[in-house]
């Protein structure tokens, strides 16, 4: 089975360089992420996990891990 969480983490690391795992269940502001970095997030996010999720709709996610539970369900 794959394993989101570890793979989200992976690529939050990477790209927004946040280390703390615990972090993925932070409210998006309390991570400091600005709009233009969260943009190029996605764009990761849907190329690693061949997905299309819309700007619109991330916004309906209030934490990384609604993000991991979108992708695993």
């Amino acid at each position: 089975m794959v394993n989101f969480e570890e793979r989200v983490g992976d690529l939050v690391e990477k790209h927004l360089d946040i280390t703390d795992r615990a972090m993925l269940d932070a409210n998006f502001g309390e991570l400091g992420v600005n709009s233009m970095d969260a943009v190029n997030f996605l764009k990761t996010v849907n190329q690693e996990f061949g997905v299309d999720i819309s700007p619109e709709e991330a916004s309906g996610f209030s934490s990384m891990r609604d993000l991991i539970n979108h992708l695993g369900g």
